[in-house]
């Protein structure tokens, strides 16, 4: 299995090999100095970016919708110029818009964010969008399964025309290429996580990087599979791009080596197989099943925290549990006596919270409670929720900013008994 990709890659080998002995010094600083030097660099270039351009704004602009493209069954590509024709920000390749979407039926806008899902262009973003289905828990096995259906998911990709009008604002996020390296670039897309890898790849094209870059994509066939022409269209270009589709259920029509090169799933241990060492840039976007599996992996294989980069769509807490908190929170789960109660107000529900989770967020849909929410790493707002009794916590050094007498779902954990105006 990927022997064709293994001879592909085999002058990568030869350069990353090298690369490693110049850069053996570099690899010896002590994790903290790495990440330090990381953050510096990224700071350095977002404030680099907001300077290079007159056309940033403040707060939320008016955008019209002015193309729709229909990816797969349930991903379109939505295209957004400025209502008032004027230029608009560039952005570093992985970040994403934060937009407020008027779905009918609704008494204010809904906040959602998306990474951005293509290069820079001068005139319009692209966003690309996956209808989001959510099977509710049910206790009991004879009753029909019930779904939650995404509402700003479901909109976009079923109602959204040319000529809507969303309110965006500009370009935002930490996830983004660190250019300043020349170690081999690998991304790791599972699903709808592809969108800001397409970013990143066409930008890496656009620059004529020489960089040696990898992706790895994983979806279950081709009925799922988004962006085929164009990740075509950049490996073609560049002998030093290459890509390798997964699908984990294959249609019979699927052809392999052409419509995928691994029957199966995207995983580290397939890394090993094609990768000559570790001593890569590794960019991780996916479900958070996918990211804390690929996450936990990489840590596994002695990857450097510093060389790991992820979409915080999803957990904030990603690749950092060790073996160690998971027993820690199984003991504590036994108890339930010891687990602090949680009170949905206005839904009418008492939980115990659950060290499975990450956040009140994930024990409120859990259960079948669904408040609106959009980045779920703390910076979009729209889970705000206010605190009727009780106190919440976040993760140690996380900023967040909400009003007095609120907590951020997404980022908060219950500090003892806690009831919600939820």
């Amino acid at each position: 299995m990927c022997a064709l990709v293994i001879v592909q890659l085999g002058l990568w080998a030869a350069q990353s090999l090298t690369l490693m002995g110049q850069s053996r010094r570099q690899f010896e600083l002590s994790r903290t100095l790495l990440n330090q030097q990381i953050e510096s660099v990224l700071d350095r270039r977002v404030a680099t970016a907001d300077e290079s351009t007159s056309d940033s704004w403040t707060g939320y602009r008016t955008f019209q919708v002015s193309k729709v493209v229909k990816e797969t069954k349930d991903i379109v590509s939505v295209y957004l110029k400025p209502e008032d024709g004027k230029g608009i920000a560039s952005f570093l390749p992985g970040q994403h818009l934060t937009i407020k979407v008027p779905v009918p039926g609704r008494s204010k806008p809904l906040i959602r964010c998306y990474s951005l899902s293509s290069a820079p262009q001068p005139d319009h973003y692209r966003i690309s969008v996956k209808a989001i289905t959510t099977a509710l828990p049910s206790g009991n096995e004879n009753e029909p399964q019930q779904f939650h259906h995404g509402v700003v998911s479901h909109f976009i990709n079923n109602s959204m025309c040319v000529g809507d009008r969303i309110e965006v604002k500009a370009p935002a996020g930490h996830f983004v290429l660190d250019e300043s390296s020349e170690l081999p670039v690998v991304l790791l897309a599972g699903g709808i996580g592809v969108t800001p890898m397409i970013s990143i790849l066409q930008h890496l094209r656009n620059v004529n990087s020489s960089r040696m870059t990898l992706l790895l994509y994983g979806v279950r066939n081709s009925a799922d599979q988004a962006f085929a022409d164009a990740i075509k269209q950049v490996t073609d270009a560049r002998e030093n791009f290459h890509a390798i589709h997964c699908f984990s259920q294959p249609l019979p029509t699927d052809v392999p080596d052409k419509d995928f090169q691994v029957g199966g799933f995207v995983s580290v241990d397939l890394l090993k197989q094609v990768l000559p060492s570790n001593h890569c840039q590794f960019y991780v976007c996916g479900p958070p099943a996918f990211m804390e599996s690929i996450s936990q992996g990489l840590v596994q294989w002695q990857v450097p925290a510093g060389r790991i980069f992820y979409e915080a769509f999803g957990p904030a807490s990603i690749g950092k549990k060790k073996q160690s908190d998971v027993e820690t929170s199984d003991a504590i789960a036994a108890k339930y006596d010891q687990l602090d109660p949680v009170t949905f107000k206005k839904s009418d529900h008492a939980v115990l919270w659950s060290a499975n989770h990450d956040s009140l967020l994930e024990l409120a849909e859990a259960n079948g409670i669904f408040p609106e929410s959009g980045c779920r790493a703390g910076s979009c707002g729209s889970c705000e929720t206010g605190i009727v009794g009780g106190k919440v916590k976040y993760p140690d050094g996380q900023p967040v900013d909400c009003s007095p007498g609120a907590c951020l779902l997404c980022l908060a954990k219950p500090d003892g008994a806690v009831e919600l105006d939820l």
